[in-house]
């Protein structure tokens, strides 16, 4: 069996504010170009708003809850038709920003803190100037798979032949994954994509290394043609685990501040964009 090359961080939440823990997935953890097409990850557990209108361009934010959280998120944009919706636990809402827009996302409810993952996802070339759009999935919409002893909720992509909800810009997988103590699964990925398997509790056996509470494994792209296979074991009576992989895109990443191109003219475009106001204007539901 192909395992790839299989390395280690351990983000852990820490208190960043008042009510709000984060846990950062860099691209330094890793190395330049190792999470393609994904920027940068979030864990975070958010109690009170932190976060005031603000703008994204040439990327996707895309809010995963996990289903163990209390509360829910409301999320406000300048492009969507319904301008307002909730993300409870258990949902996703993808946002392909696009040519540029703006949003803002607070808990719906002070106090009850709101648990998932924040994930930047680059967009295609093709995609970095079309309008922005909105792909949401609720709870009860996600698809569960069931193995032995595990589940699993295919967010985005598939698994076993059961297909996420929602299609997305960029190709990729995400799945939310939870296993007993001898709990078993497989999944298989295109041997061209990175892959990452990202422990929130407990502990499991990915192939033939182990990893733990608040690590996360990646497995290189290989050049072979055979699609790999993830087979996982859990080790603990219970292990709450995220799957994510997609196809590299192998395009510049260039970042100014919430905007995301491909070339230094295209960065410069989003800004000028932003600064006439065409991205639209938002008033913050909260004040500091």
């Amino acid at each position: 069996m192909n395992t790839r090359v299989v390395t280690r961080v351990a983000p852990a939440l820490r208190q960043a504010n008042t009510g709000f823990l984060i846990a950062r997935l860099a691209e330094a953890s890793f190395g330049r170009g190792s999470l393609d097409p994904f920027i940068a990850g979030d864990e975070f557990s958010m109690a009170y708003p932190v976060f005031a209108p603000h703008p994204h361009a040439g990327f996707s934010a895309v809010t995963w809850m996990f289903e163990d959280g209390d509360g829910a998120f409301t999320n406000r944009d300048t492009f969507s038709a319904e301008r307002s919706v909730q993300i409870e636990p258990g949902a996703i809402h993808w946002t392909a920003a696009g040519r540029g827009m703006l949003h803002e996302e607070v808990p719906t409810i002070p106090g009850r803190a709101a648990h998932g993952i924040q994930l930047f996802v680059d967009l295609p070339r093709t995609q970095k100037q079309a309008p922005p759009a909105a792909h949401h999935a609720s709870a009860a919409d996600i698809p569960v798979v069931a193995h032995d002893r595990a589940r699993v909720r295919v967010v985005v992509g598939a698994h076993h032949g059961t297909r996420a909800v929602i299609t997305t810009p960029t190709e990729v997988t995400l799945l939310d994954v939870s296993m007993d103590a001898g709990g078993k699964l497989a999944h298989t990925a295109p041997a061209d994509h990175n892959v990452l398997v990202w422990v929130r509790r407990g502990s499991v056996k990915l192939n033939d290394s182990v990893v733990s509470t608040h690590s996360i494994a990646r497995l290189a792209p290989t050049t072979e043609a055979h699609r790999d296979q993830l087979v996982l074991e859990g080790l603990d009576p219970k292990s709450e685990l995220v799957i994510m992989h997609g196809r590299p895109l192998g395009q510049p990443i260039l970042a100014h501040g919430p905007f995301v191109g491909a070339t230094p003219e295209e960065l410069r475009a989003y800004v000028e964009r932003y600064q006439r106001g065409e991205m639209g204007s938002l008033e913050p539901s909260f004040s500091r």
